[in-house]
């Protein structure tokens, strides 16, 4: 049996209590947490593994609600470009071939888990192939496959011509994934239907997405009124809000993450907190942008808001004070905007949303042993005082998370990722973004 105890260790369980113990042990077995207490532990030393955590935190891994990991490609390319997402990274985005997405899924998701990342929920092209590298490399991952029946790169142009056999494709990948990976490696990987967003799905397609969903028993993924645009194609087309289009195609409820959200009425908050829908609030990439969701609308509502990073950067603990700093700005209290807060609403909270919340999201017995070791020992997390949910959350960066465990095994020991040779992953990463960026630069 794999038996791995940490001992003299910050416990930061995150559990409904919020519990803290500020010297404790936590034991895992096999793929589960067996126990966790305070002081030393007094139990069965047999066949142990021990880790000395002393001046170190465990927390339960970070549970990012919304991904596309493959979409570092862009880092660097979009931040300063008003028109970044739709003039430059859709139409390159058709340059991707599989090859370049699994390449390049191995390089976000080792971002991820560098930064305590444990589970993520994916969305994104060629989702076999992103599949595949979140399996091989270990992490826990909800995977789903975009899917569009538009040119996605024609957006540009505000070009809307339908395909229905394109859209039918993509359908049909994304069931592919659900038959041969939902489920796989007892549950690490799962999978559920992506319609890409609100305007890049027609009605009738968005409807059968809803019917595959229904038949394999998954949740759905999407993105919602991330755009002016998207709005208005909405209107026109349907004479509908996006959120309106959510609730006349049976997406709408708590089946559904929907990302962002950010131009939806007081009218669409409601749906949306009634429907019990989980809205993901990226808020680091937002606040790259000039565009940000009502917020403290929503959270009056009583909408279901979780984080996630997105692309670009997946740094999870930026997100956070991101997550507090804009939302403070825009009207939402202090209380609801805290640390505390944006920590639950990065693990426990997301887990809840996907259906998961018995198995990853916060230290508890019986639960997976997805956890993170942050090593507190750093000027920037010193003193710590009576809250240290607050000194982490306000200081800590990503290069302090010193360990990593997906389901009782270690991805990540000593900063260094255990499953793959992280040399080639970035070396493959970077040379496969070179050739991408520089096909799309000869279409220009």
């Amino acid at each position: 049996m794999n038996r791995v105890l940490f001992e003299n260790a910050l416990l930061i369980t995150v559990d409904d209590q919020n519990n803290i113990i500020r010297s404790g042990w936590l034991l895992v077995e096999e793929d589960r947490i067996a126990a966790l207490g305070e002081g030393r532990f007094e139990g069965d030393r047999s066949g142990i593994t021990t880790v000395d955590a002393t001046g170190r935190a465990l927390l339960p891994g970070i549970v990012d609600a919304h991904t596309h990991v493959a979409g570092s490609l862009f880092k660097g390319l979009l931040e300063d470009d008003p028109n970044g997402f739709y003039g430059f990274a859709l139409p390159m985005e058709g340059q991707l071939t599989r090859e370049d997405v699994y390449h390049l899924s191995l390089l976000g998701a080792w971002e991820c888990m560098q930064a305590g990342i444990t589970t993520i929920n994916e969305i994104y092209h060629y989702s076999l192939q992103v599949a595949q590298a979140l399996d091989e490399i270990g992490i826990r991952a909800v995977v789903s496959q975009n899917i569009v029946d538009v040119d996605i790169g024609a957006l540009r142009y505000d070009d809307y011509t339908r395909d229905a056999a394109k859209g039918e494709a993509f359908l049909e990948e994304n069931i592919q994934l659900i038959e041969q990976y939902h489920g796989k490696d007892n549950g690490r990987i799962t999978c559920r239907v992506g319609p890409h967003a609100t305007d890049t799905v027609s009605m009738e397609l968005a409807k059968k997405c809803v019917a595959v969903g229904q038949k394999y028993g998954v949740g759905f993924h999407t993105h919602v009124a991330q755009s002016e645009r998207e709005v208005a194609q909405l209107k026109a087309s349907y004479g509908l809000t996006p959120v309106e289009f959510l609730r006349e195609t049976g997406l709408l409820g708590d089946h559904l993450m929907a990302a962002h959200c950010i131009y939806t009425n007081e009218s669409d908050i409601q749906l949306l907190a009634q429907s019990g829908t989980h809205m993901l609030h990226c808020t680091q990439g937002l606040g790259r942008g000039s565009d940000f969701p009502p917020t403290a609308a929503m959270f009056k509502a009583g909408v279901h808001i979780v984080l996630g990073t997105d692309w670009l950067t997946m740094d999870p603990w930026a997100n956070m004070r991101f997550g507090i700093g804009l939302n403070r700005q825009h009207g939402v209290d202090h209380a609801t905007a805290s640390a505390l807060s944006m920590l639950r609403r990065s693990t426990i909270e997301p887990a809840r949303a996907l259906g998961l919340a018995d198995q990853v999201g916060s230290l508890e017995p019986g639960k997976q042993a997805d956890l993170l070791m942050l090593d507190c020992t750093g000027p920037h997390l010193t003193p710590m005082y009576h809250d240290p949910v607050a000194t982490i959350v306000y200081n800590a960066c990503r290069g302090d998370v010193s360990d990593v465990m997906v389901a009782g095994r270690f991805t990540v020991r000593d900063r260094k990722l255990q499953t793959m040779d992280e040399a080639e992953i970035l070396h493959r990463g970077q040379a496969v973004a070179h050739e991408v960026y520089n096909r799309h630069l000869a279409t220009l």
